[in-house]
């Protein structure tokens, strides 16, 4: 018995060290967080992000071009490497100026070893103006050995700010009824629908 959970902490480091050597990150910071990472330029922060808008667009699709905003402290060559990554239809504003295009905007992230979260918000309406009304999803994400792949999405009925007080700053399921859950996918590997993302060349 001994055995078997030492080999379970074992592995769990093993997939922590491959995730990128962040165990614990917390983007925006909290109160007394000071262990954390904040920093949503690194590696492994931009491939969990990129994974979370992916599995968000693609539960619900986009018709045209879509702005993507990236939490406080995106560098503008972060933005360059990260937008091919979710396609042409993908842009960002320079000045933060939001337009008439769907806004996709990544609020908060936290990642705890080999699980994260990421809480997107999104337009809550399907005809325009699409901007009019928002809506938060949260997605759950685990890393296996090929990457990050998402495993639920969380529709919350509360309104933005509400939910993000709900989801921060922990990854324990809130008492909050959502409005809608995707199907999840396995808990011992990734969907089979899902492709790795590619790992970018940019040091942290």
């Amino acid at each position: 018995m001994r055995y078997n959970s030492a080999w379970k902490f074992f592995l769990l480091g093993v997939m922590a060290l491959v995730a990128g050597c962040m165990p614990y990150v917390n983007i925006p910071g909290q109160q007394g967080d000071h262990l954390a990472v904040h920093n949503p330029n690194h590696k492994n922060v931009r491939n969990i992000m990129a994974e979370a808008l992916k599995a968000v667009i693609a539960y619900r699709p986009v018709e045209g071009n879509y702005q993507v905003i990236l939490p406080k402290g995106t560098l503008p060559m972060t933005y360059a490497a990260f937008l091919p990554r979710l396609g042409e239809q993908a842009m960002w504003s320079s000045d933060g100026s939001r337009g008439e295009a769907p806004v996709y905007e990544v609020r908060g992230l936290r990642l705890r070893g080999a699980n994260a979260q990421v809480d997107i918000i999104r337009p809550k309406g399907t005809t325009p103006p699409l901007n009019a009304q928002s809506q938060l999803v949260t997605v759950d994400l685990k890393f296996f050995i090929d990457g990050w792949h998402h495993t639920r999405l969380r529709v919350w009925n509360a309104p933005v700010e509400e939910a993000l007080r709900m989801t921060a700053p922990t990854l324990e399921a809130s008492s909050a009824p959502p409005v809608s859950e995707a199907p999840p996918v396995s808990a011992t590997s990734p969907s089979p629908t899902l492709t790795p993302i590619p790992s970018l060349e940019m040091t942290p």
